[in-house]
């Protein structure tokens, strides 16, 4: 896949790829029975701050990481090498819709920010073989948290059409042979802090022509985000396999 530098460099230095924190992926993690995790799968890793988090809250786990993008996974690698992971803690070049692992392999499927790759319903449903019986999934993906405003609906019907309540969500997982345990809210101030760090990377961009519909684009988003911040956010999914 021929990606423009301009993606990179508008993601440049950025810990996270998407709003989030140490602090709430910590939140999400401490409602799973921790002695249960011997194997753990992180889905669409980025550059895998969440990866080495699920290493160090999983002592003795393996922790397998898939991405598209190599140029992500050279940056988790190095992050293994530097954490002394490398023995347990392993990244493959890996397209979601496409995953090479055995069935019932994995306690716990992580993805944090990317389902809406796959689509949400669709990841249950395909993700689903992977997870050892009782197993563990967690996923997060954008959820109206309150009445959306027409802006707000309007934006997201172009960008993600799988957008929905947290109601409605937990019906999909029930209905795809799940049974739901708890659910995370990302908060307002992982957005504002992700949002600042990129809008600095995109403001570098500005005199870039060839990036000028992409950097749009981004800061559309943002500009939304923040006029409308009580609409909607990230929202964590917890739940076994039944």
């Amino acid at each position: 896949m021929d990606i423009p530098l301009y993606f990179f460099l508008a993601y440049k230095d950025l810990d996270r790829l998407s709003p989030g924190s140490e602090d709430t992926t910590l939140e999400v993690l401490d409602k799973i029975e921790r002695d249960n995790i011997s194997n753990v799968l992180d889905i669409g890793c980025g550059v895998g701050q969440s990866t080495i988090l699920l290493a160090n809250y999983f002592e003795d786990a393996t922790v397998e990481a898939i991405d598209l993008f190599k140029h992500y996974l050279t940056v988790l690698d190095e992050n293994i090498k530097e954490n002394n992971l490398h023995d347990r803690v392993f990244t493959y070049e890996m397209d979601m819709r496409d995953l090479d692992f055995a069935n019932e392999e994995f306690d716990l499927v992580f993805c944090e920010s990317s389902i809406e790759i796959i689509g949400f319903k669709e990841g249950l449903k395909e993700w689903r073989r992977l997870l050892k019986p009782n197993g563990y999934m967690v996923v997060s993906d954008v959820s109206w948290i309150s009445k959306p405003s027409a802006e707000s609906k309007k934006f997201w019907k172009n960008t993600y059409d799988d957008v929905d309540t947290i109601e409605n969500k937990i019906s999909q997982i029930n209905d795809e042979g799940f049974r739901f345990i708890d659910y995370v809210i990302v908060s307002k101030n992982d957005w504002k802090d992700y949002y600042n760090k990129l809008e600095m990377n995109l403001n570098e961009l500005k005199t870039d022509k060839s990036a000028k519909n992409f950097v749009g684009q981004l800061k559309k988003e943002i500009k939304v985000y923040r006029q409308n911040s009580d609409d909607y956010s990230y929202v964590f999914y917890i739940m076994k396999r039944c």
